[in-house]
């Protein structure tokens, strides 16, 4: 049996050099997405990797063994002549073989590569680290991988180099997702989000940036009737700001303090902090807020949050329009690529992270740059 191992950019080009070179009759035993590297890894596009075999003698033994007349056991047992035994048999006994050593094939060319001994234990540490992270495991493969062979090509990187080419690895799983870097565009910014997350604060940040560092005249609305302290805290922060503030407790009351605060440049709306894993309220806030309005609609996620709820979460508030995220609790958490996989999955960036409880100081402006550079800081300690 010939095995051979085919690279293309798809999968009908993989076909075809099978065929050219296999023939008709070759079988595929395994194939996946792979992604080839050039210049040292900095350029790379995704393939397709697909392993293919073909029996160099071909048999029909399906059909002889199908007809073949096979003589009861006992007759086989008590036979002295070993030509009693029919030839189907040996051609059964063939084709479950070549099936065997099928099998052990497929499993030693899935089975892991064996790596250079000479990789630096550096390398070693950094894979912990990867599989450790919120990056999806299909991803820190490919890039692993990638820094593999960039290492086979030229021993001599050093650990330094290869954070830099880790870098750009996380840079290019942010290609196509936006960072606005112009969030006060709009009349209206709400923030929406679960309960715990420092929404509130978090608003009062956002107020005090466009207020005081970009010259904006400001106001708040807050629909979080459900906790007085909530109220309270707000008014607190537009006392300092002197800024105007409107209590809502329905869609009519909604509409009226829009009228109220319409001569202002930015209106900064707080919402109630409920369970929206439970789609109800969800619905319910739907119904305060008219969310096809001139609104910019950000959705805060703590960076201290499990990665599976910060994907249900985003799932049921997807139907409102999430325009960008904003990430809370930096200063709270070990690891921060939570961010990086929710971004990337939801190809929707992140306008701010906020990293302390002061108002305004821990409110920080974010890029794609910023992003991955806070994950190679993780990834350097």
């Amino acid at each position: 049996m010939k095995v051979k191992k085919y690279k293309a950019e798809n999968m009908q080009q993989a076909m075809q050099l099978v065929r050219l070179e296999l023939g008709d009759d070759a079988v595929i035993l395994n194939s996946k997405a792979v992604k080839t590297s050039k210049f040292f890894g900095l350029l790379s596009k995704k393939g397709v990797e697909v392993i293919a075999a073909v029996d160099e003698e071909p048999f029909n033994q399906t059909v002889k063994i199908k007809n073949a007349h096979i003589p009861p056991l006992k007759d086989l047992q008590h036979s002295k002549e070993k030509s009693v035994i029919p030839k189907a048999l040996e051609e059964q006994d063939s084709l479950l073989n070549s099936i065997h050593e099928m099998k052990k094939m497929m499993k030693s060319l899935t089975q892991d590569k064996q790596r250079d001994p000479l990789l630096p234990d550096f390398f070693t540490r950094l894979e912990e680290k990867m599989i450790q992270s919120d990056i999806s495991s299909d991803r820190v493969e490919e890039i692993m991988e990638t820094l593999y062979e960039t290492w086979l090509q030229n021993k001599t990187l050093t650990n330094t180099s290869l954070l830099e080419l880790l870098e750009v690895e996380l840079l290019q799983l942010l290609e196509g997702v936006s960072f606005d870097q112009n969030p006060y565009e709009k009349k209206y910014i709400c923030l929406v989000g679960p309960t715990g997350v420092g929404k509130t604060t978090t608003l009062a940040k956002l107020a005090a940036d466009a207020s005081l560092k970009n010259g904006k005249s400001i106001g708040f609305i807050t629909t979080d009737t459900y906790r007085i302290a909530a109220i309270e805290q707000l008014k607190t922060y537009a006392n300092i700001l002197d800024a105007p503030i409107e209590v809502c407790y329905s869609a009519e009351d909604f509409h009226a303090a829009k009228t109220k605060l319409s001569h202002l440049d930015v209106v900064f709306i707080d919402t109630a902090g409920r369970n929206f894993l439970n789609k109800n309220f969800v619905d319910e806030l739907k119904g305060v807020l008219n969310f096809k309005e001139e609104m910019n609609t950000f959705l805060v996620l703590s960076l201290t949050s499990k990665m599976s709820d910060m994907k249900k979460i985003t799932d049921q508030f997807w139907s409102v329009g999430i325009h960008q995220f904003i990430f809370t609790k930096k200063d709270e958490t070990t690891s921060v690529c939570a961010m990086l996989e929710i971004s990337r999955l939801y190809q929707i960036g992140a306008s701010f992270v906020t990293d302390g409880q002061d108002v305004p100081e821990n409110l920080i402006p974010f890029t794609k740059e910023l992003m991955v550079r806070s994950i190679m800081e993780e990834m350097e300690e």
